[in-house]
Formats: C-alpha cells, structure tokens, sequence
C-alpha cells in the first residue's frame, strides 16, 4: 500500500518536490474498481471518494474546466489563501451521530454470520480504525495533504516572497494542518511562524471562525431538510441490506455513517471495504452526496440568510489587501479554519450559486427540491469542502495579455480551478480588472454588511471587521522546526509504547480530589458488578433461544408485545433483588458533597438512585428498567415503579427458584407462558398504547435533551476529573464523553478490572484495577469520610 512506502527518509524528500495531487485517484487507490457502463464508446468512471462532501480527501475537480494558469501575459504578485484543515479521523458530530452507533451495534451483534454475505463479509473482521482520543486529529495523510499544499504554493508563486507567518484557528487540527504547511512551503528551518488565533465566542467578526461569534448562527441549521433526502435515498438501501442481514436492522443512520467510513477510513488506512461498488453503487453515493449538500446548503449555504453576513469580514479585508499598498510585507497571506468558514465566504462572494443564470435569490431553495436531485446544482460540497479544500484570491500584473489593457487584474481560484465572479469579467481568462473588482467588492460589502447587528450579537466589544492580518497585537506566532515536524509526522499519540504508565496513588488522587470543583463521572455495568445481578444471556449466549439484542428493538415489540414484557419483567425482577453496593453508595455521597459532581450511566438497573443519588446530578442515558413509558409515543412516563411483577399477567417473570433448579421461564424448553395483549400494562393516559419499558433499544436515539445537557454542562468550563467506571466506554455517545472531558483540561481516572483500560491513559491519568465497589470508598474518602461495610458514614 503506498501509505506504507511514505515511510522511508526517501519518500519524504520526494513530498517535498511534487505538486498537489489527489491523493486517491484511479491509478493509485486499491480502493475499488471503476464502475463502467454497458456501453460501447462509455468513458464513464466513478469514485466514491469524489462525492463524499466534507468527507472526503483532497482532490482537484477541475469545476469548471479552465487553465489554473494565469492567462497569457499575467503573473501573480499577491495571493491570500483560506484553507480548511486537512483530514482527520473523524469529526466528532459525525462519529458520535453515526458512525459510533453504527459500530457500537455492529459490536454488540452475534447473530449474523457475516462471512455468509459477500457484500458484507469484511464485517466479520474488520476493525474500527480510530480511538476515542484520534478524534478530530490530523492523520498521516491529512498532514501529506497539508504539506503538499505548501509546496504546490512553492511551485504556482516562484517569484513571491515567502510569508513569514500563517494565520490559523486555535483548534489542535487546524495549527497541525498549518504546520504541516509551513514545512511544505518554508526553504530554511524556523522561517515561518504559526499564528493560532483564538476560536472564541465573542470576538465579534475578527477571527477565524467568526459563525462562532454570531447568535444567529446554529450549528443545526439544515439537518430538518437534510433528513428528509436522507431518509428517501437510503430506504431502498436499508431494504436491501436487511433483506441480507435480517437480524441486524439497518438503519438510515447506519448506511449514512457506513458511507462515510469510506472516505474517514480511506484517509486513515488509505482504502476502505466501505467503499466497495459491489456494496454500495454510484446512484448511492449520489444520493449521499445530495444529503450532505443539502445541509450544507441551508447550514452555510444560500439556504441560510446569516451565510454571506459571516463570510464577508473575511473577503473584505482579504480584498482590501490585495487592492492596498503593493509594499505591504507579505506577498502570501495562508490561513486555516474549519469547514463552516469557506462556504460562508463562498455566499459573500456569490460562487456556486445555483440561481445566478435565470434565476432569482428568493427562489434559491427551490434549487435544493428535497424529493430528488438537482443534477445541475453549483453548489456541490464535494466540490467545495473536500479536506484541505482551499479558496485563493489573486491579484495579478499583466502586461501583453491580447487584447487587454497592462495593469492589475483579480482573479479567484477554488481547489486550483479558476471561478469567474458574477457581474466582474472584464479581464483575461475569468479575471476583472481593479474597477471591476472594486465595484463587484462594494457590490457584496452592501449586500452583507453589518456582521453585529445581523447577527444579533448580546456582548459587548463586538466588531464588524477582521484586522488579524494588520493588528501588531495579534503578535508574530510560534515556528515549529522540520526536524520536530518530521519526528511527529508518523507519530500515533494512542501509542502505548510512546507513554509512561498512569499514576495509582491512591494517596495522589485523594489529593487532586479534594482541590477539584467540577468532576464528570461515567458509569458502566461494573458498577453494578458486585451487586450480584447476573448476566440476562445464557451459557450460549441466548434467552430462551433469543439473541437479546434482537428483543431490544421496537419491531421486537410490535411483533411480540407478550415475549418482550417477559424478558424486560424478569431483568426488572432480578435488578429490584439486588441492591446498591459501596460504589453506588460512594458516588451518591460525591454527589451530595460536591454540587458540581455529575455521573453518566449507562446502567438501566436503577441501582444508583437506590442509593440515595441526587436526582439532578445522575443522567441515566440508556433509561431505566424501573421505568414504563407509553409505546403510543403519547409523552407518559411512569417514574421508578417498584412494582413486582408490573402487572399480574408478568408473575411468571418474578418467581423466584432455589439454586439448583431452573427458573422454567428461562428453561427454552418450557414453552413461554401464554400472555394476552390486553393483560399487559397499557397507559393511562392516552388509553391506546402499551406501556414499554423505559430503557433506549437499538434503531432509538437518546435522549436528546438530556445529551444536550450533558454537552452543556462540560462546556461550561474546566473539567477536573473525569471519572470512568466499570465500563469500555464502547457504546456511543457515552464513548465521547472521556474526549470531551479531556479537552475541557480533565485528568482521567478509571476503576476497572481490566488491566486493558489503562491502555489509553498517559502518565498525568489514574488507573486502579479492581472492583469498583471496594476501590470508590477509598478514593472518595478525603471528602465523604470513611464508609463501613454496608455503605453507611461512619
């Protein structure tokens, strides 16, 4: 695999000499083969990997067709680049919202027999191929795909100086991606600075990331309508491939995040099986494409009325350096955001608008229909926004150009391919001559102005303007040397053999505890472990012959209400048996001494508020057995009811047997208790539905709102300690959340008796290996005091 081949010293000096190329084009990918039609004279190709939007790996469409070359007779005296940063292992709404889950369900599945389904057989042994902690990191190939930027910018502007600072967002991906650029593009060592400026929520418009800044602006804008496409193309997909795999219920979710593992996966491993033709085929690709351009549309798109308001700061004061004092010290300006800015700016400067030709902006999104796809769009993420996607604005000197007058001209370039701007062609090629360009600039100042109060900005010291590039406050950034570069270029920061073990003093974290003030914790099922509940599978893994997952679906119960129950009624019976343990008790007492405590849990035994655990610090994510809520979707919800059985109908479910003799519910060779629809529990409100029980099933989503607590409540401020108990951590959202936390400044602690959750830690962690009901008495006991053995204060 050519990844494997880059390692060499040889192979690195040869980056350096080579223009920007797709790095996965047909004559270098093992990726797939090309999908020809049936037809004599047919040159048709398709590559997944150029239609995966903001997903996929730099490539250069040529959209539209025309010479990147400066027209004839034209050189290029100035140039300002905005650059997205480059690929990463996974952004982490994406990884969260679809992929995680996916992969979580795919784990957790042992009915199907994958090696039986030749579209799917690589699931029997494929493995994921990032970790909670790579999330949002650059990986090898986004730091090829930044450098190679650098020495593309070497090669178009020989005869301009280089910068000797590069402007950048303060997230870790994008001052990666930027000095992965400056090594690309710098002739000595230390010759350019990195200058991080910082992503803040109330600079008004001088930053980076000014949509940040801006109350209009919500990062959900455009997921309505995109849901509504996604959930028209994947519906045949979901059909077929449960049709392959009954037992697995495909999601929407599922195909949307399987999609998207061909393109993160093809920049982390350099191929995916995800990406297979024979698995998904061109007219789905397409349909994914349309999905993300559709969000993209109504997020950052024409569809959203703050986009242009957003991205002119930027285009403005970018313009007007190019138009200023041609003795200014930089001939190239280079700066890195995220993918929301560049279609922002985009909107600003009016490319890629589907309504320019015919067209009137108060109909654009009727350019967008939701019900199939506008083949004929402008607006193409892919096209747009793959990683590394860059927009430059030239300004270039012409003198002999046929037919044109010696002087300036402006000209714009979208991934190497020249765009003519609406309403200025007066030049050369897609050029306008600086008239025209100051016209068309005031033109779109105009149309946008007034960032503060579009935005409907509510703090104080807002401004209108970016003046990074000419504010001396803004300072000269930090160099990074080659030889430091090149020794992180390969470097896994996950590497076990690279870091220290973490910390076990007892002693040190009830030290660190006791000056703590925001502690997050996440429980999972070794919480409960010494509680005594047993496992709800068999020695064959199987309930009564039933794969459990497969009767935590809704389908499960619409199809069989009764089997359901009995399941759910017993695992209820079992948990109301059992009782809180230290752990339990240890945490609700951390909770009541520290009121900025708050704990995770993925338990549905309803153990934790049994133990006296403060209702307001617990987020019980996976629901609660204790709980019954209306399958009718009506809103009711009965709260930890402590009846046993639930209803008279269950009592086969709450027997109770000596040791020695099979419960004959669990006994499949018993048959299953006849139970009528009408005796089991209905709700009292709506009085038409079942009552469920309260717990999530796989095909659900989460609660929401409680999620957005959670996600508010770590960005608050600086989170301590995160606490991870009992548990992988491998089922998403809660997976994140330790990521999370440590990007908030948290050291991790992990009670686990698994010596392999300490794998990931680094020498500033804790792990203490053990159950977690005798170790949490005695980390806590600095601030709870001393706990006997029946879990009471001494």
């Amino acid at each position: 695999m050519w990844g494997d081949k880059l390692r060499s010293p040889l192979s690195l000096i040869l980056v350096a000499v080579i223009p920007l190329l797709p790095l996965f084009d047909d004559a270098n990918t093992r990726i797939l083969a090309p999908c020809a039609a049936a037809s004599l004279y047919s040159t048709y190709k398709f590559n997944p990997l150029e239609h995966l939007g903001g997903v996929a790996p730099y490539f250069e469409p040529q959209d539209p067709p025309t010479s990147p070359s400066p027209p004839q007779g034209c050189t290029a005296s100035k140039a300002i680049y905005l650059s997205r940063h480059a690929a990463i292992y996974a952004n982490d709404y994406d990884y969260e919202e679809y992929i995680g889950p996916f992969v979580s369900k795919l784990q957790n599945n042992t009915a199907t027999d994958w090696t039986k389904i030749p579209a799917l057989s690589f699931l029997a042994d494929w493995t994921v191929p990032l970790t909670d902690a790579e999330q949002e990191l650059l990986t090898r190939v986004g730091r090829l795909e930044a450098a190679q930027l650098g020495v593309t910018l070497s090669f178009r502007y020989p005869n301009l100086k280089l910068p000797s600072r590069i402007w950048t967002s303060s997230a870790e991906r994008t001052v990666k991606s930027a000095q992965a650029l400056a090594r690309g593009l710098e002739l000595d060592e230390n010759g350019i600075n990195v200058v991080s400026i910082y992503e803040s929520e109330e600079a008004g418009a001088n930053s980076l990331t000014p949509y940040k800044s801006c109350p209009a602006y919500s990062s959900s804008f455009g997921s309505d309508q995109s849901a509504v496409y996604l959930e028209k193309f994947t519906k045949p997909i979901t059909a077929r491939l449960n049709a392959m795999a009954p037992g697995f219920n495909f999601t929407a979710n599922d195909v949307y995040g399987m999609m998207e593992l061909c393109g993160y996966e093809s920049v982390i491993r350099g191929s995916s099986p995800f990406c297979d033709l024979d698995l998904f085929s061109p007219d789905d690709w397409l349909g994914w494409e349309y999905t993300a351009d559709v969000q993209y549309h109504y997020n950052v798109g024409y569809g959203n009325h703050i986009s242009g308001v957003v991205g002119l700061p930027w285009f403005n004061a970018s313009a007007n350096l190019l138009l200023g004092d041609s003795t200014d010290e930089h001939d190239i300006y280079v700066s890195f955001t995220h993918r929301e800015l560049p279609p922002m700016v985009f909107v600003a400067m009016g490319l890629f608008n589907n309504s320019e030709f015919g067209g009137g902006e108060a109909a654009i999104n009727d350019t967008m229909p939701l019900d199939r796809i506008n083949h004929r769009r402008a607006w193409k993420s892919s096209h747009l926004l793959p990683f590394s996607s860059n927009l430059a604005i030239e300004r270039l000197n012409c003198s002999g150009s046929y037919g044109y007058k010696d002087g300036d001209y402006y000209r714009v370039l979208v991934n190497s391919a020249p765009q003519p701007l609406p309403n200025c062609a007066d030049g050369p090629g897609t050029t306008c001559t600086r008239a025209g360009f100051e016209k068309y600039l005031q033109e779109r100042v105009d149309m946008f102005q007034g960032f503060s109060e579009r935005c409907g900005v509510d703090y104080k010291n807002s401004t209108d303007t970016l003046s990074i590039y000419t504010d001396p406050a803004v300072g000269n950034g930090t160099a990074v040397g080659k030889s430091t570069y090149l020794r992180s270029f390969w470097t896994r920061r996950t590497s076990r053999t690279e870091t220290m073990a973490p910390r076990t003093s007892i002693d040190e974290f009830k030290e660190l505890l006791n000056s703590s003030n925001r502690v997050l914790a996440l429980c999972g099922a070794g919480l409960s472990a010494a509680s005594g509940l047993p496992t709800f599978r068999g020695a064959d893994g199987l309930w009564r012959n039933h794969d459990p997952t497969s009767l935590a679906t809704p389908e499960a119960f619409k199809n069989d209400p009764a089997l359901v129950w009995l399941f759910y009624a017993w695992r209820r019976h079992m948990a109301l048996k059992a009782k809180p343990n230290r752990g339990h008790y240890a945490l609700a007492e951390l909770a009541k001494k520290k009121e900025n405590f708050l704990c995770l849990t993925q338990n549905v035994d309803g153990l934790s508020p049994r133990a006296g655990h403060p209702e307001s610090q617990l987020r019980p994510l996976h629901g609660s057995l204790l709980d019954n809520k209306c399958f009718n979707k009506c809103g009711y919800i009965d709260r930890n009811n402590l009846s046993d059985p639930v209803c008279a109908a269950l009592a086969p479910a709450a027997e109770d047997y000596p040791p020695d003799k099979k419960l004959p519910l669990l006994d499949p060779d018993v048959p299953v208790p006849h139970i009528k629809v009408e005796d089991l529990p209905h709700c009292p409100n709506c009085k038409i539905g079942l009552l469920r029980p309260g717990v999530v099933w796989f095909g659900e989503q989460l609660d929401q709102s409680m999620l957005k607590q959670v996600d508010n409540w770590i960005k608050q401020g600086q989170v301590d300690i995160m606490l991870v108990i009992g548990t992988a951590a491998a089922v998403y959202p809660a997976a994140g959340y330790t990521f999370k936390a440590q990007r908030q400044g948290a050291i991790v602690a992990v009670v686990n008796p698994d010596p392999e959750s300490a794998e990931t830690l680094s020498q500033n962690d804790f792990f203490f290996q053990g159950d977690a009901s005798e170790i949490l008495p005695q980390l806590f006991e600095g601030v709870i005091g001393k706990m006997d053995e029946s879990g009471r204060i001494v």
